[in-house]
């Protein structure tokens, strides 16, 4: 088997980075990917929730409430960042960067690691924290699941705003590298 080598410069010959295109195409089926694992972890939360209110009948316990928030939670504090982190780590590519032969590695084509693939990943390193504080600052009641879910929701989209422009870096760097690739040094190649 013969191991994909990145050159050290663009000055090399056979390096050939992945476009924005490829790129973008290979997150939107990640997304799908993931918006699909979601749904399954939504309706095993809120299924449980409609068993023990025997389908709306009866109030909701607050115990019902709080296994539905760590059912969601660990979705998205676990399973979203080790998507993400155990594939790169794994392979060097997510289901859609596979779908669409892109591949992440470091310079010199080496994999990239647990610890390159946390930085990647970014954001969502802090996401358990704002988790915890939005739970302390909420309660123990129904409202806490409102407040949580509006923290959540408003982080997320800092968190993708930044991700989109981090991504518009794309179309203009030399090695198209997105901010991510920067902070954790790595390449996305398009593997021969």
């Amino acid at each position: 088997m013969v191991e994909q080598k990145v050159a050290k410069s663009s000055s090399q010959v056979g390096l050939r980075y992945a476009s924005f295109e490829t790129r973008l195409v290979a997150f939107v089926l990640d997304l799908i990917v993931l918006f699909s694992v979601f749904a399954l972890f939504f309706a095993v939360a809120f299924f449980q929730v409609l068993l023990r209110t025997d389908f709306g009948e009866k109030d909701t316990p607050d115990s019902a409430t709080w296994t539905a928030v760590i059912i969601l939670a660990t979705y998205y504090f676990l399973f979203l960042p080790l998507y993400f982190i155990g594939l790169w780590a794994w392979r060097g590519q997510t289901v859609g960067q596979m779908a669409m032969v892109i591949k992440v590695v470091r310079r010199g084509g080496r994999p990239i690691g647990l610890a390159r693939a946390a930085v990647r990943v970014g954001g969502l390193n802090f996401l358990p924290l704002i988790f915890v504080v939005s739970l302390l600052a909420a309660g123990t009641s129904e409202d806490a699941l409102v407040a949580l879910l509006w923290v959540l929701a408003i982080v997320g989209l800092v968190l993708v705003a930044i991700q989109v422009l981090g991504c518009l870096m794309i179309p203009f760097d030399r090695e198209r590298r997105a901010l991510h690739d920067r902070l954790a040094d790595t390449l996305v190649v398009e593997p021969r």
